[in-house]
């Protein structure tokens, strides 16, 4: 995996939740890795204000999780990884539970909160695009 600089951060940082959303899809299946933050009770849950539903953080590369970890104040996390196709299990259960996911958030919140199985479309039109 390539080192993202500075600059790099910044400008995909910049970008609108919508597009931060593509690129996260586009990077999470070549790299086939998903990241977050973990401590020692679970993967860290944000709450959606719409309708006080848990979302889960995810994030494209190891730097955004770990500039959101700090600016958010998330001392007690770690960076974690996890297995893009354990992932997709995952939201099998996500939708199960009513739950949602906070797509790629930036250090002030702003993030493309998504159902389950838009995700997994989605990663299954970007998986398809890859193997045309």
């Amino acid at each position: 995996m390539g080192q993202l600089s500075q600059k790099q951060i910044e400008e995909i940082l910049a970008k609108k939740p919508e597009k931060r959303y593509n690129y996260f899809i586009k990077t999470v299946c070549e790299e086939e890795e998903v990241w977050g933050l973990a401590d020692d009770e679970g993967w860290l849950l944000l709450e959606d204000d719409e309708d006080d539903s848990e979302v889960l953080a995810v994030f494209p590369y190891p730097e955004f999780a770990e500039i959101f970890r700090a600016n958010g104040g998330f001392d007690e996390f770690k960076v974690a990884s996890l297995d893009l196709y354990e992932f997709v299990d995952w939201l099998d259960d996500f939708e199960k539970e009513k739950m949602k996911v906070a797509v790629f958030p930036t250090p002030d919140f702003q993030s493309a909160v998504m159902t389950p199985q838009r995700l997994k479309e989605d990663f299954q039109t970007e998986f398809d695009k890859e193997i045309e």
